[in-house]
């Protein structure tokens, strides 16, 4: 199901705090992905077997698949005044592969319609399917697409549909798909399995970028929205050095969230931290849940320049009475709600304690917070920044900022 709900972080972000009296009330939810499939910016190329085993009818339904996954509006070839939009190159394979469409041959939603179902208006005469020969086209479409366009910050995605699965030596397909995915390309795979046992997709698995295994179904849009939702979630990532919250730290294939966080290990007192986010176009990372809590902490342990017992300053600070969480400027501050993550004894009332930092215990290493004074306790921090998504497109030189102010 794909998520509806996103924050928008956009703009300067400043160090005044908002009066909750005359601004809406925020949500209290971490930022999703965007979801705006018009707005996708990828390089795509569908990987089709059209051998005899896929069948007149399958090709035709795949034919359908693609047109539909990029029929929501999505900007179909390249724009020099709107970088927000998606190349899709196409491969046939069977016992070879051909490549029907680079990455620059389709310039419009109705290129794509005339010339997909025409390239894939019957199967070949082979009824050989070798996968590793389709990836290895696709690969050369993607290396040629470098050419010429300044999308080096886009992510690349191949899409695989496949009767069979088939290859061993030179023709196995694994050691093909692992080179692309080493490579950052994300491959998502349709199996259309003709025999209906589960074999094909189990085969594909060793194909696929987890968990974008996919299977075609009586219901052609469910695998219609199972790929959207794959690729509006590839289309969202961090810049260079940022760690992407996701729902999991240890489980890098669980969903990520719109929000990416950057550990700095380096010694400053909590506003000095919140003004170094700002230079980052960015902002002190909030913790609205233990999961979040967690996956920070996690994290920073991870990281160098910090070490046991971890302290950190996050962007809880008390305003006018009221504890709230640093945001972009123009934006409402929400205030701390149901999960509070004080140590014990804490918050101290002291009207000097007006910032927070997360402590570790020496001893049992259990972490909460502790509020302290803003402008003379010292600590490393963590910042928060929103992703580049569909509805945050980000530059190739802003793919690459590391800033080095402290």
């Amino acid at each position: 199901m794909k998520l509806t709900f996103l924050i928008v972080l956009i703009g300067v972000y400043a160090c005044s705090a908002q009066d909750s009296s005359t601004t809406p009330s925020p949500s209290y939810t971490d930022r999703r992905c965007g979801e705006d499939l018009g707005n996708l910016w990828l390089d795509v190329v569908a990987v089709v077997d059209n051998s005899i085993g896929m069948t007149n009818g399958g090709l035709t339904s795949i034919a359908a698949n693609i047109a539909s996954v990029v029929s929501s509006g999505t900007r179909i070839g390249t724009n020099p005044s709107e970088p927000r939009t998606t190349r899709l190159g196409l491969v046939t394979y069977n016992k070879a592969a051909a490549i029907q469409a680079d990455l620059n041959q389709y310039q419009s939603l109705d290129d794509v319609y005339d010339n997909v179902f025409r390239a894939l208006s019957s199967v070949s005469t082979s009824e050989e399917s070798y996968l590793a020969n389709g990836l290895a086209r696709a690969e050369d479409v993607l290396e040629a697409g470098k050419q010429g366009y300044n999308r080096t910050h886009y992510q690349r995605v191949v899409i695989v549909y496949a009767s069979a699965y088939k290859g061993s030596g030179a023709l196995d397909p694994v050691p093909v798909a692992e080179r692309l995915k080493t490579s950052g390309v994300t491959v998502i795979t349709v199996a259309y399995d003709q025999d209906g046992d589960g074999a094909l997709l189990a085969d594909l698995a060793k194909i696929a970028s987890p968990p974008y295994n996919f299977t075609n179904t009586e219901d052609n849009g469910q695998v219609i929205g199972e790929i959207q939702d794959a690729l509006l979630q590839v289309n969202c990532f961090c810049r260079n050095s940022w760690i992407q919250y996701r729902v999991s730290y240890t489980d890098v294939h669980s969903y990520r969230y719109g929000v990416c966080i950057l550990p700095v290990g380096f010694n400053a007192v909590w506003r000095a931290a919140k003004s170094s986010c700002m230079n980052r176009n960015a902002y002190l990372v909030t913790e609205f849940d233990s999961n979040k809590h967690d996956y920070v902490l996690t994290a920073v342990s991870n990281y160098t320049g910090f070490s046991v017992p971890l302290t950190y300053h996050n962007g809880l600070s008390m305003v006018k009475g009221v504890w709230v969480w640093d945001q972009p400027q123009g934006m409402p501050q929400p205030q701390l709600q149901s999960y509070a993550g004080w140590n014990p004894g804490y918050p101290i009332s002291d009207s000097t304690l007006t910032g927070v930092l997360n402590q570790q215990s020496s001893v049992q290493l259990q972490s909460g917070w502790q509020n302290i004074k803003p402008l003379t306790t010292g600590a490393n921090y963590v910042c928060e920044t929103a992703s580049c998504d569909t509805d945050n497109y980000c530059t190739e030189a802003g793919l690459a900022e590391i800033s080095v102010k402290h």
